[in-house]
């Protein structure tokens, strides 16, 4: 198991409900690997700090998070993930198998994780929009992209940047 997925299961077993929406889902949804200097989750109800400490993750001076095996962790409960809101993230949440034993990891939907790249329109979103429409582009439900989406205009640009990024 790769380490990010490994942590991925980890960080479930350590806090419960738990939906992951960065580094993670591309690679859950795509089953390639990518690096990433931390692990994106959000989470239904607030941890507080001292729920944190108490199942061993770290907090620094700045309130950077760190698991217990020193990832870096950023945790979504109360800001819209790139305009998409936390409760519908959680209850879309795509549960993907990582293991032959039947253990999963919650991520975010291929299509919220679509508009949540798109959104965000850093290179390395740029190259997870790619690689998302190159492993992903027969899965998308893009009547699910259209109610995302903030207007027609941002679907037809979806739309768009997803068919260029197939040619």
């Amino acid at each position: 198991m790769k380490p990010l997925i490994k942590e991925a299961v980890c960080i479930s077993q350590d806090l419960g409900d738990v939906t992951f929406v960065g580094a993670v889902a591309v690679m859950l949804h795509t089953g390639e690997q990518r690096q990433s200097q931390d692990l994106d989750f959000v989470v239904a109800k607030q941890i507080t700090v001292d729920e944190f400490l108490d199942k061993g993750y770290k907090i620094d001076l700045q309130g950077k998070k760190f698991t217990p095996r020193n990832y870096k962790v950023d945790v979504y409960h109360e800001r819209n993930l790139n305009g998409i809101p936390l409760d519908y993230i959680i209850r879309t949440a795509t549960a993907i198998p990582v293991d032959k034993k039947g253990t999963t990891v919650n991520t975010i939907s291929l299509e919220g994780l679509i508009i949540a790249k798109y959104r965000a329109g850093r290179d390395q979103d740029i190259e997870d929009l790619q690689r998302l429409a190159v492993c992903c582009s027969h899965k998308i439900n893009w009547d699910e992209v259209k109610c995302l989406a903030k207007s027609d205009t941002e679907y037809s640009e979806i739309e768009q940047a997803i068919s260029l990024y197939l040619t």
